[in-house]
């Protein structure tokens, strides 16, 4: 068989999932499994859904739970008082996620499967079913845990984190950044690896944005930066007669070392009246409303100090909404300064407020990034073009 025919032969493939079809889930990494299933079968491969949870109704036909988690009476008591309860925890979940795995293999022949790292769960799946395990590096703790702390359960999680990686077959990542930086922390010199982006769907094209309506989606919280943005949109307010602000995410406060717990609605009542009355907060949207905000949406904020890839990036790219976007986001290597996207450091509201004025003040700039923004996502993260890649990737795992 040669190369091309080998690549092309389909595939059935399991991909587990936090949530099934995700379209009431505020969670990236939903999203992203959605479209690649799409992509993927849209490719002639055969994808089966293993869910933790279902949030909506569908009718997908190949879907196998992660049974609940149901803990007897002894567990319980060893759950609370064990030094490490969310090993404990681990442990459990993981041998769901084993049972689900071997009905799929039962019940839609899967023969290869990719899961996230998260918890390290990758560990316990290696070592209890036949077929390939593949990892997608959506946000190794060891990355981080420089934003979200470093406590002993934090330490043994990376630990649990990085036995699944060096047992895993093979490991993809969003950007090269995570995937490099992981790969040294890690040690991972043996393991196949490589990067393949999160794709995106390309939604219809809108003449209905607005180039003074600025967007926000992610959770209020001190990786998303939105602190930053609330500081950031003072400075634009008093200098542009007209823009306003939409807020969109859970508020899940933000938490300083020294500081109490902050609230978006604290953070926000500490602003003038004026400019108060031009933030919009929508709080927790499904994927339908956060689509439909995007396309009215001239502008669009990612202000994270940390992600290994920012759907809310890649989706207003898609959208054709020009983009301001911090450096310490991994996907931001796909962005070109001045052409996709204007690029600032982290944790800077002055900087993020100038480049928000200067798309503000240029309509025709604000116009031409979104184009060229939009034009990039159809072009190299379309579901189709992310599913080719995974299926290529995934291929020499499963018919070797």
């Amino acid at each position: 068989m040669n190369k091309r025919s080998f690549l092309s032969a389909p595939l059935r493939i399991g991909l587990i999932t936090p949530a099934w079809p995700g379209s009431h889930s505020a969670n990236g990494i939903a999203t992203t499994i959605a479209h690649l299933a799409r992509g993927l079968e849209a490719c002639g491969h055969e994808v089966t859904i293993i869910p933790f949870s279902t949030d909506a109704s569908h009718n997908f036909s190949r879907v196998v739970p992660i049974p609940t988690l149901c803990w007897r009476l002894t567990e319980r008591v060893w759950h609370k008082f064990s030094r490490d309860p969310e090993g404990i925890a681990h442990r459990h979940i993981g041998h769901q996620i084993v049972t689900a795995v071997q009905e799929a293999i039962t019940r839609h022949r899967i023969e290869v499967l990719v899961m996230e790292e998260t918890h390290g769960w990758a560990a316990t799946v290696c070592r209890h079913i036949p077929i390939p395990v593949v990892v997608t590096l959506h946000g190794p703790w060891c990355l981080h845990k420089e934003f979200l702390g470093n406590s002993k359960t934090g330490i043994e999680r990376e630990k649990r984190e990085f036995k699944g990686l060096r047992l895993a077959q093979g490991i993809t990542a969003p950007s090269r950044d995570t995937l490099e930086r992981t790969a040294a922390l890690c040690s991972l010199l043996d393991i196949p690896r490589t990067v393949i982006h999160n794709p995106i769907l390309v939604p219809p094209a809108s003449n209905k944005s607005d180039p003074t309506r600025i967007l926000f989606v992610g959770r209020f919280d001190f990786l998303k930066g939105g602190d930053v943005v609330i500081e950031a949109f003072a400075r634009i307010a008093g200098k542009h007669p007209s823009c306003r602000l939409t807020f969109v995410g859970p508020d899940r406060g933000l938490e300083r070392p020294g500081f109490a717990p902050l609230s978006l609605a604290e953070a926000v009542s500490t602003l003038p009246e004026t400019v108060r009355t031009r933030i919009d907060i929508k709080g927790q949207c499904s994927r339908e409303e956060v689509a439909a905000l995007r396309l009215s949406h001239g502008l669009t904020i990612v202000a994270s100090r940390f992600e290994t890839f920012s759907c809310t990036m890649s989706e207003a790219m898609a959208a054709g909404s020009a983009l301001v976007c911090t450096r310490s986001v991994g996907g931001a290597e796909i962005l070109s300064e001045g052409e996709t996207a204007l690029l600032i450091p982290p944790d800077d509201p002055q900087a993020l407020a100038e480049a928000c004025l200067k798309l503000l003040g240029d309509p025709e700039l604000t116009r031409k990034i979104g184009a060229s923004a939009r034009a990039y996502v159809r072009h190299h993260l379309s579901p189709e073009a992310i599913g080719q890649q995974t299926a290529d990737f995934l291929a020499s795992f499963c018919r070797n």
